[in-house]
């Protein structure tokens, strides 16, 4: 069995595909490349997911390989432990994430909250959800509010037609 790093794979790769040498040749190649890889990289994954299930299933061993879980941990406070212990601790370190807030709570009393706690310096972080203005709005109204922002940019070489 052949097992290959990246760069005896970008070996043998470069060997049976040269890249060009024009500028927006290659990086036309590099592009489709790119999408070819992280194709059979999902593929590759999904095949390995799927032979990790039937070595679990069915108990199977090898002369050559072991099996391991690798786990990632992290750490966590036990805070009924803390809260009961260290009260005065747990009462200064204590908080609630921005995420588990809005769960809990409603956006506008978030937004109420903290336009009384700031006031007027709450409109540098003013938001509206599109989709709720979208259902309270009809068009052409809705479009004056609404502008197409980019959140990305990325190059991308075509070819011509």
């Amino acid at each position: 069995m052949t097992i290959c790093d990246s760069a005896g794979i970008r070996e043998v790769l470069e060997a049976a595909f040269p890249h060009p040498a024009e500028e927006y040749a290659d990086a036309f190649f590099c592009q489709e490349m790119t999408a070819a890889l992280e194709s059979a990289a999902k593929e590759y994954k999904v095949r390995f997911l799927e032979t990790v299930d039937e070595i679990r299933a069915g108990g199977l061993e090898s002369a050559e390989f072991v099996l391991r879980l690798e786990e990632k941990k992290n750490k966590s406070v036990n805070v009924p432990l803390l809260r009961e212990e260290l009260p005065e601790l747990f009462a200064e370190l204590a908080f609630v994430s921005a995420a588990n807030a809005s769960k809990l709570l409603s956006k506008k009393f978030i937004y109420d909250a903290t336009k009384k706690l700031i006031k007027d310096r709450i409109t540098k972080y003013e938001e509206v959800n599109v989709k709720d203005l979208e259902a309270r709005l009809p068009e052409p109204e809705y479009s004056r509010y609404v502008t197409d922002k980019p959140i990305s940019e990325r190059y991308v070489i075509e070819v011509k037609s």
